[in-house]
């Protein structure tokens, strides 16, 4: 099955490298540089996981993630500079799935894509 990826980022040069990993993994991925753009997509595409950035302009990644849990459930997983303890129980208490930190590994992301998709 084909998976479609929704990238919410709004530094283009991550959202690029994002990309370029998870289409070596044929991933479909379609990209977003703010919330409002992401929830576009995601009314417009079936998304099968998104990762979404926590800091962006507009719409940061918590009002985005809110948003999409009023009719969504497929995985999100919040990506963000923020390390400490309580911003990540934040990310997961609103509705993330996962939670990745800035820098990260590449590889350790897609695997918690896959990870998260399998499920």
């Amino acid at each position: 099955m084909d998976y479609n990826i929704l990238i919410v980022e709004d530094e283009i040069e991550i959202c690029d490298a994002i990309e370029i990993y998870l289409k070596t993994q044929n991933y479909h991925v379609f990209k977003a540089h703010n919330g409002v753009e992401g929830l576009k997509i995601i009314e417009q595409e079936i998304i099968h996981l998104a990762i979404v950035d926590i800091m962006m302009p507009i719409m940061d990644g918590i009002q985005m993630t809110m948003k999409v849990r009023e009719k969504h459930d497929f995985p999100i997983i919040m990506l963000s500079a923020k390390s400490e303890d309580i911003d990540k129980i934040t990310g997961l208490n609103i509705g993330g799935d996962d939670y990745v930190t800035k820098p990260f590994e590449p590889m350790e992301l897609v695997a918690r894509v896959n990870t998260n998709i399998r499920r």
